[in-house]
C-alpha cells in the first residue's frame, strides 16, 4: 500500500514536472525570433517575398494556436502582393489531436486582401503555389498515407472573416471582377452540426458595368440525412427566400426551392445590356461576321432537382409576373419547366431543354392572350404590329455557336391576332390612291412611317427549316379589304423577302401590291 502511495506521488510528480516544463517553454519561446528564417525559407522554396510585419503569438495549453498580423505574400519573381491580411488566429486543442480529431476554436480573419490575375495564356497566378515541385509526391497522396491508420474528423467551432477584399483580373478577355467589404460568420462546422450563417459582400464588374449588394443570412444543416441550408437573403432591391439541398451519394446532387421577390436580371446579364440605337448599330456593324461560341457540355456530370417562383422578372427587356418553373438537371440534359407567367395582360406556359450532350436546344411556348406592341417594343425594340391574340412557337436547334443555331433552327410558329394595326403602311390609303390613278386622278402614294393599316384579324402560320422561316397563309382582314401573303424570313442572315397584296382587287390592279426584300429583320 505505501509503496502504491509512492509510485503515485511519483507519477504526479512527473505530471507537474511535465506541465512545469510546458509552461516554462511557453513563457520562454518567441516565435519571433525565426521570423528571418522563415521569410528566408518562402524565398527559396517559392520564389515569393513573405512579409510578416506584426508580432507572432503562441499558444500551446490546453489548445495549440498562433496569431499573426500584418502578413503579405508577393507574386512570383516579383514585387507586386498577391495576398495580404491585417490579422489571423485559430487554435487547435492538443487532446483530441491525440485521437485523430482536429477541433478549431472559431478562426478569425481580418483585412484579407487577394489579387487573382489569369493571364493570356489561361494560368493563374497561383498555381505554383499547388502544383507539385519536380520530385515531390503529390499532396493527395502524402495525404492517403498520413491518414491511413484512420480518417481525420474535422470540428470547427466556427468562422469569421471581417474587411476581406478580392479582385479578379482576365487580362485575355480585359473582365475586372472585385468583392469588397465580404464578411462572413458562420456557426459550427462539423458532421452532423447545425448553425447559422451571415453573409455580406459588394460586387462590381467593369464590362457591362455592375455595382451590386449581396447580403445572407440563414441556417444550415450537417447531418447526412438533412445536408441543406435554408436562407434569406438580399440583392440590391431583391429579396430571396430558399433552401438549398447536397445528397451525397456517388454522384453529388442539389436540390432547391427558391423564391424570389422581384429581380431585374438585366442589370446582371452581359448579353442584356441596353445601348443607345447609335451605339447599338455601331456596335453591331463591327462584330458583322463575328460570331459567339455556344457550350452546353457544363450540364454533363450535373445532377439537380428544384423548382423556383419569381414575383416580377426583366430579363432582355421581357416583363413576367408570377413566374413559376421546375429544373431537372439529368444525364447531360437539363429540363427547365412546365412552366408558366404572366406578361403583358396574357400568360405564357411551355418548356426549354437544353441537351448538352448534342449541344441541342428546344424550345416550346405558348402565349395566350397577348398584348403584341408593348411585348415587341420592350423586347426586340421594334414597333411594327399592335395587337392582341396568341403565339405559339415550337422550335429546336443544335450547333456550336450562335450563327450555327440560327442557320439549323427548325420548327413551326403560328400568329393569331385582333383589333390591330401594322405599322409603316396605310394599304386602304395606297388602295384609294391607285385607284384614283388608274382612273386617271392622280398618282401612286408613298409609304410612310407614321401610317399604319388597322385590322381586326390576322393570322400567319410559319415552318421553320435550316434558319428559314416560311409562310405562305397570312390572312388580314380590314373593314374594307383582305390582304394575303406569302415570303419567307431568313433568321440566321437576318432578312426578310415577303410580298403582301390585297385579296379583293382584280389581277390588272395588282401593281398596288407593297413589297418588302431584303430589308433587316
Amino acid at each position: 500500500m505505501k509503496l502504491l502511495k509512492i509510485a503515485l506521488w511519483l507519477v504526479g510528480g512527473l505530471i507537474l514536472l511535465a506541465l512545469a516544463a510546458v509552461a516554462i517553454f511557453a513563457a520562454t519561446f518567441d516565435p519571433n525570433r525565426y521570423r528571418d528564417d522563415v521569410e528566408r525559407l518562402v524565398k527559396e522554396r517559392t520564389g515569393r517575398t513573405l512579409q510578416l510585419k506584426g508580432p507572432i503569438e503562441m499558444a500551446f495549453w490546453p489548445s495549440l494556436g498562433a496569431r499573426v498580423s500584418g502578413v503579405s505574400l508577393s507574386e512570383r519573381a516579383a514585387d507586386r502582393e498577391f495576398l495580404s491580411l491585417a490579422s489571423a488566429h485559430a487554435s487547435v486543442a492538443l487532446m483530441p489531436l491525440l485521437r485523430g480529431e482536429v477541433t478549431v476554436d472559431r478562426v478569425r480573419v481580418s483585412g484579407l486582401k487577394a489579387q487573382i490575375v489569369k493571364d493570356k495564356e489561361g494560368r493563374f497566378n497561383f498555381q505554383d503555389l499547388i502544383e507539385p515541385k519536380p520530385g515531390e509526391k503529390p499532396a493527395a497522396k502524402a495525404a492517403e498515407k498520413k491518414s491511413a491508420g484512420g480518417p481525420v474528423q474535422f470540428d470547427i467551432a466556427g468562422i469569421r472573416i471581417e474587411g476581406a477584399a478580392l479582385a479578379y483580373r482576365d487580362l485575355a478577355s480585359g473582365q475586372d471582377v472585385s468583392l469588397s467589404d465580404f464578411n462572413l460568420e458562420t456557426g459550427r462546422i462539423a458532421e452532423n452540426a447545425q448553425g447559422k450563417i451571415d453573409l455580406s459582400t459588394r460586387l462590381k464588374r467593369n464590362a457591362p458595368p455592375l455595382d451590386a449588394k449581396l447580403a445572407l443570412n440563414g441556417t444550415y444543416s450537417l447531418r447526412p440525412e438533412a445536408i441543406g441550408v435554408e436562407f434569406t437573403s438580399k440583392l440590391d432591391d431583391s429579396t430571396i427566400q430558399g433552401k438549398l439541398d447536397i445528397a451525397r451519394a456517388a454522384q453529388m446532387s442539389y436540390g432547391f426551392d427558391l423564391n424570389i421577390d422581384q429581380i431585374n436580371l438585366d442589370r446582371y446579364l452581359a448579353s442584356s445590356e441596353k445601348k443607345k440605337p447609335a451605339a447599338a448599330e455601331k456596335k453591331a456593324e463591327s462584330k458583322k461576321g463575328q460570331d459567339a461560341p455556344v457550350d452546353l457540355s457544363g450540364l454533363k456530370g450535373l445532377n439537380a432537382k428544384g423548382q423556383l417562383q419569381i414575383g416580377a422578372l426583366q430579363v432582355q427587356g421581357l416583363k413576367l409576373a408570377n413566374l413559376k418553373t421546375g429544373l431537372n438537371v439529368a444525364g447531360g440534359k437539363a429540363e427547365v419547366g412546365p412552366h408558366s407567367a404572366s406578361l403583358y395582360e396574357g400568360s405564357l406556359a411551355g418548356s426549354l431543354t437544353l441537351d448538352g450532350n448534342a449541344n441541342r436546344v428546344a424550345l416550346k411556348e405558348t402565349l395566350t392572350n397577348i398584348a403584341v406592341g408593348p411585348l415587341l417594343r420592350d423586347f426586340a425594340e421594334q414597333d411594327r404590329v399592335e395587337g392582341r391574340g396568341n403565339v405559339s412557337l415550337d422550335v429546336a436547334t443544335a450547333g456550336k455557336s450562335v450563327n450555327a443555331m440560327k442557320s439549323a433552327l427548325a420548327g413551326s410558329a403560328k400568329v393569331q391576332l385582333r383589333d390591330g394595326a401594322i405599322k409603316g403602311v396605310n394599304v386602304g390609303e395606297l388602295l384609294r390612291k391607285a385607284r384614283s390613278a388608274l382612273g386617271g386622278g392622280g398618282g401612286e402614294g408613298q409609304a410612310d412611317a407614321k401610317e399604319k393599316t388597322d385590322f381586326s384579324e390576322l393570322s400567319a402560320s410559319f415552318v421553320i427549316k435550316n434558319g428559314v422561316a416560311h409562310n405562305e397563309d397570312l390572312d388580314v382582314k380590314a373593314p374594307l379589304f383582305r390582304v394575303g401573303g406569302a415570303g419567307d424570313i431568313d433568321i440566321g442572315k437576318s432578312t426578310i423577302d415577303y410580298v403582301a397584296r390585297p385579296r379583293s382587287w382584280p389581277r390588272r390592279r395588282a401593281r398596288a401590291a407593297r413589297t418588302w426584300s431584303s430589308s433587316p429583320a
